[in-house]
């Protein structure tokens, strides 16, 4: 059977303000272009800060609406708030998200795989919304066959890998949550973990279970400002799945620069206003 070509992109902060994000994601589109994979995910943070402008929502909608592939979307923190239990969640900027981009969770099936896409944004914040997601993925977990396999995508990491001692909170998913995604009705048919957020590359198995990172597409984050855990990388990802296999690799488009935070035009301004 044909393999299902996916390709990954996160954290591209797209903005009017963010020029230099903005011509990473034109490589990076260049190249899926080429190589004409089946479907991109975007894995959250769309946006530069579309949850506190979201005039910055309408210019990444336009630019996704150019995408050479169908896209879909995971929600990020930019997009819709912080939320995760640790800020209120903000419905408002979940409409206008969804608004934008369309539903933030999906579930896609093709050649044994069931796709599931989540909002990470809910996980502990004791919503209806986040008791509404549940209640989808438990249904979507029974209608699961012997032998299918899962692949869920989401903006933020569902597990801390060993030597990762820094930010208690803000990183993953609330973590009684993380456990109930691993170990709860989705055990066992569960095969790979796909994740945004970190800005960082990182590839490991737990339990049986693979965590793949995909690096932001627009820029790095300094190690005075974050510690390094994975390798610190721009690029996109590139998912290859097929009925008895699937592999992962990580691309960095012809073109991309490897901007830095603190050299980006919006951040240079922002610290000029403080």
């Amino acid at each position: 059977m044909r393999c299902m070509e996916i390709a990954l992109i996160a954290d591209s902060h797209l903005s009017e303000r963010a020029p230099e994000c903005v011509s990473n994601w034109g490589v990076a589109a260049r190249t899926v272009a080429a190589a004409d994979p089946d479907l991109t995910i975007h894995l959250g943070d769309i946006t530069l800060d579309g949850c506190e402008q979201p005039d910055e929502l309408q210019f990444a909608r336009g630019l996704l609406q150019a995408w050479p592939t169908p896209i879909v979307c995971t929600p990020g923190n930019h997009d819709m708030g912080t939320a995760g239990g640790e800020e209120r969640l903000s419905r408002t900027a979940l409409s206008r998200y969804t608004a934008a981009f369309g539903a933030d969770r999906w579930c896609l099936v093709a050649g044994g795989w069931t796709l599931i896409g989540i909002n990470a944004q809910l996980f502990g914040t004791g919503s209806t919304e986040e008791r509404a997601q549940l209640e989808w993925l438990r249904g979507h977990a029974r209608r699961l066959r012997r032998g299918d396999r899962v692949a869920l995508f989401l903006h933020r990491p569902l597990l801390r890998p060993i030597g990762d001692a820094s930010m208690r909170i803000g990183r993953y998913v609330h973590a009684e949550s993380a456990r109930w995604l691993l170990d709860g009705p989705l055990r066992g048919a569960l095969r790979l973990v796909v994740s945004g957020h970190t800005h960082q590359a990182m590839d490991f198995v737990a339990n049986g279970v693979r965590h793949v990172w995909v690096p932001s597409s627009g820029f790095v984050i300094s190690d005075a400002l974050q510690g390094p855990v994975g390798q610190k990388a721009v690029g996109i990802g590139w998912l290859s799945l097929s009925a008895g296999d699937w592999e992962y690799m990580h691309l960095t488009p012809p073109g991309a620069v490897k901007h830095e935070l603190t050299g980006l035009s919006f951040y240079r301004e922002l610290v000029s206003h403080t």
